[in-house]
């Protein structure tokens, strides 16, 4: 069999359980995993017969792809912003969009004019001068491409579970990236007391109400960790509250929060920080026109 048979094989096996689009995009990937060839390589080669041993492979991942499994976990990789990580499932699979909560964060900083984008030969307190924390951090992703976008920033990242923590450090060691991971229920105000004051506060929280659990795909209810995704119908706020009361006691003045948020709860978000105290809070729309990022800033005379 051809890698192109190979390929088209598993995009009839899928046929029914994913649309088209999302089909041909994991049956790239399960060559890729089969093959180990890159992406070039499977442009190039398509007409290369590949051998027993990866077809076995192939069959292999359409058992696990036929039930649903997302491909990044049978890979155990995924790309975000611009690095390869290790996923597994005690971590969300990093979403393209949440590259866009990085961007926002980068961005700003470069409009303030803080020094953080080059490496060059730093002093020992040089990290001191921009300093992060990435709550609920899970793989790591957003601390990992903050630290790697400003080398010159202390990055904290912190996170209830400690197989999550165990593959946001595997990430920043594999990247040779330095983040300080930490193990904390940030929902425990007492445990809050052990992070340090910040510049900005990104957090990616749980927020998708137990009751929208039926609408969604199985290839994320029936994979994905759901400490990271749900939160309950009557308080699917309550990491937005922990995290406005957190910013008010650590943030330094001019400090702010950058959160995604669930399409429907974004209003909410805006309010419940507008209430708490917060002199300008925005309301973003990501990639698809979805209202799911929200920044709340401290004046700089509180």
């Amino acid at each position: 069999m051809k890698l192109w048979e190979a390929e088209q094989y598993i995009k009839e096996q899928l046929k029914g359980i994913y649309e088209e689009d999302e089909a041909s995009n994991i049956a790239d990937l399960a060559i890729e995993h089969a093959t180990t060839l890159s992406k070039t390589e499977r442009i190039w080669k398509r007409e290369l017969e590949i051998s027993q041993e990866q077809f076995k492979c192939v069959k292999k991942d359409l058992e696990r792809l036929k039930r649903q499994e997302p491909i990044q976990y049978i890979m155990n990789k995924a790309w975000f912003s611009g690095m390869e990580l290790y996923v597994d499932k005690n971590v969300l699979i990093p979403r393209p969009e949440t590259e866009e909560l990085v961007k926002w964060i980068v961005d700003d900083a470069k409009a303030s004019g803080k020094d953080v984008f080059h490496k060059g030969t730093m002093e020992a307190d040089e990290t001191k001068l921009f300093k992060i924390i990435d709550v609920g951090t899970g793989s790591g992703c957003i601390a990992l491409a903050l630290k790697k976008a400003m080398p010159k920033a202390e990055v904290w990242g912190c996170d209830v579970s400690e197989e999550a923590l165990n593959v946001a450090r595997r990430n920043g060691s594999s990247l040779n990236i330095r983040v300080d991971f930490q193990g904390m229920d940030f929902l425990e105000e007492a445990q809050q007391k052990l992070l340090p004051t910040v510049n900005v506060i990104v957090s990616n929280p749980p927020y998708v109400p137990l009751k929208d659990k039926d609408q969604m795909h199985s290839n994320v209810v029936d994979h994905e960790p759901h400490t990271a995704l749900f939160v309950t119908d009557d308080e699917p706020l309550v990491f937005y509250r922990a995290l406005a009361d957190f910013g008010k006691k650590r943030l330094y003045p001019g400090g702010a929060i950058y959160m995604e948020t669930h399409e429907n709860l974004g209003e909410g978000v805006v309010k419940l920080f507008e209430e708490a105290g917060y002199t300008r809070v925005e309301l973003k729309k990501d990639m698809q026109g979805k209202d799911r990022m929200v920044k709340a800033s401290l004046d700089r005379r509180q």
